[in-house]
């Protein structure tokens, strides 16, 4: 019997659905996990954390102060000079912050060097612990197509450098969380959990294209991510004339 030729799937505009290998997420993971952080957070008791308020997701445990709660969440590297963007409800009324790089037994202080509370962003600055640590380049959010393959790194649950994968579900969509109102926002399935909070969201080129931020507790597989365009406008604000990584 004479085989058929039938329709070729590599042909442009056939909607083939793009292989996985055309990507290695293991690729990604292993050149920029060393430029996310875990980052510890020391609230006083008395004082009251608005952190808590709207993002029920974060991790909140017992120190071992009797006068202190502490809070965890993930941080990434976006500037050679230490720089850090993570989000600002991770270190919200914190007394003390402080990170520990990949590797690293011993976690170190940090300097807060801007925030901005209705975008929920914040920049940190830590001494790294080593030369030449990769620096997360930024892509552009506005170029994300829904259905893409993202790469989520970060610390939930207090799992430092946790890898979880999934696609984006949709753009821009709007949320409210106690008194922040969110907008611009990337959905994903990619699991999401407490501490993931201000890990990079990647794509497949290795960009960053969102930082995590939020969770659905009604239901699995809705993550939120604030888009990088979101971010790259509010970098003057937060870091003044310092150079950004934004190529």
């Amino acid at each position: 019997m004479k085989k058929g030729k039938g329709t070729s799937l590599r042909k442009k505009g056939s909607g083939r659905i793009p292989s996985r290998n055309n990507f290695s997420f293991a690729d990604i993971v292993d050149r920029y996990k060393s430029s996310v952080v875990y980052i510890e957070v020391l609230h006083d008791r008395k004082q009251p954390a608005r952190s808590m308020l709207g993002v029920p997701w974060e991790l909140f445990a017992e120190s071992p102060s009797d006068n202190k709660v502490m809070n965890i969440g993930t941080g990434f590297l976006f500037h050679e000079g230490g720089y850090i963007l993570t989000n600002e409800h991770v270190i919200h009324d914190a007394t003390v912050v402080k990170v520990r790089f990949f590797g690293e037994k011993q976690s170190v202080p940090v300097q807060v060097i801007g925030t901005n509370y209705d975008l929920d962003l914040a920049v940190l600055k830590a001494a790294l612990p080593k030369k030449n640590l990769p620096v997360l380049p930024f892509g552009r959010s506005k170029d994300v197509r829904v259905g893409e393959w993202v790469v989520a790194i970060g610390c939930p649950l207090g799992l430092d450098h946790s890898v979880t994968v999934g696609v984006i579900s949709a753009k821009e969509r709007p949320i409210t969380i106690g008194d922040r109102h969110y907008a611009h926002l990337i959905q994903t399935d990619a699991a999401i959990n407490r501490g993931n909070s201000g890990g990079p969201l990647i794509n497949s080129k290795g960009k960053v294209i969102g930082i995590n931020t939020a969770v659905s507790q009604s239901s699995q597989g809705i993550g939120f991510a604030i888009a990088i365009d979101v971010v790259r406008k509010a970098l003057d604000e937060l870091m003044g004339k310092i150079r950004k990584n934004t190529k």
